[in-house]
């Protein structure tokens, strides 16, 4: 809900709403003697207030509670936000879950001297969802731009990036681009994998590394990233990423933190941001996002404050 809409609902102007969400500041100092023991951060498109416009939303990864938006996700701004921090309070920090950037690593281990880093889930599989589209993107261009591979390709690259385990091999129905084929959505995949063997071995490792995520499967991790030779040149660069960071992803297997509730959070601001049409000012941008957000430890603390005030009353 925009500003100016909640100053509707309420009968009042859209500064006195203002004014109400800065009055709310006093609950939002962090308090730098304490972290938790397990947080999560991932970057987010935000304004022209931050380097790139790219800022980052710090969460605890146990309970989800939004903890801060700082307002840049370069390293120097980051080592520089973190150090507010005491050591005492960097040393409880036991695990880190990030996405593959390769930078955050060294900033990890210099400001957490005891955590464990851990590869989000979501950002291991998109290593291999896009290598396998570029693939299917490079068998489309070679096919003929009007050509019957071509159209089949476009239409149905939806069923080459589903899990196989849940592809449908019980429905059919009349495919336009297979001649109004009865196919099942099996068939169709089949009929895609046949039009080139790149495309198909692609398709192979996408499907072993689903596997391997979903199961939870070190070994089956550690043989499929062993070698990429014979592989499509997308499925070997990002075999060389996952082969890289792969201790982070077993640590992904072991442990029940993912960036999940980090992404959902990410979406929450993109409503924030188009409602709002945009914010100039970071501290806006920051409060406002700290107060939609329920979990936020802003918003626990304000109703923490009202129950406290109730009680005195």
């Amino acid at each position: 809900v925009s500003q100016t809409e909640i100053a509707r609902q309420h009968a009042v102007c859209a500064m006195s709403v203002m004014r109400f969400a800065r009055s709310t500041t006093t609950y939002i100092h962090s308090n730098y003697h304490w972290l938790p023991k397990n947080i999560a951060f991932d970057d987010f498109k935000s304004g022209n207030f931050a380097k790139s416009k790219m800022s980052m939303l710090l969460m605890d990864s146990a309970n989800h509670r939004v903890l801060d938006i700082i307002r840049s996700r370069t390293n120097r701004f980051l080592k520089s936000y973190f150090l507010q921090y005491d050591l005492k309070a960097r040393a409880l920090v036991k695990t880190v879950t990030v996405d593959l950037y390769s930078p955050y690593r060294k900033l990890i281990e210099e400001l957490f001297p005891n955590a464990i880093i851990i590869a989000d889930r979501f950002h291991v599989v998109t290593q291999a969802y896009q290598a396998l589209n570029k693939v299917r993107i490079t068998t489309m261009k070679e096919s003929g731009k009007d050509s019957h591979n071509s159209r089949a390709l476009k239409r149905y690259w939806k069923l080459l990036l589903k899990d196989s385990d849940k592809v449908d091999y019980l429905h059919y129905s009349k495919r336009n681009n297979f001649k109004n084929a009865q196919l099942c959505d099996q068939d169709v995949v089949d009929r895609l994998l046949a039009m080139s063997d790149k495309l198909k071995k692609a398709y192979g490792y996408y499907q072993k590394l689903l596997g391997a995520v979903h199961q939870r499967n070190a070994s089956l991790l550690k043989e499929l990233t062993a070698s990429a030779a014979g592989m499509p040149e997308p499925i070997k660069k990002a075999n060389r990423t996952l082969k890289k960071h792969r201790a982070e992803i077993i640590n992904n297997f072991i442990f029940p933190y993912s960036n999940g509730p980090v992404e959902g959070t990410n979406n929450k601001i993109k409503a924030i941001k188009k409602t709002s049409y945009g914010f100039r000012n970071f501290d806006n941008f920051r409060l406002r996002i700290l107060l939609a957000v329920k979990n936020s430890f802003l918003s626990l603390n304000y109703k923490n404050q009202l129950q406290k005030a109730a009680h005195s009353n």
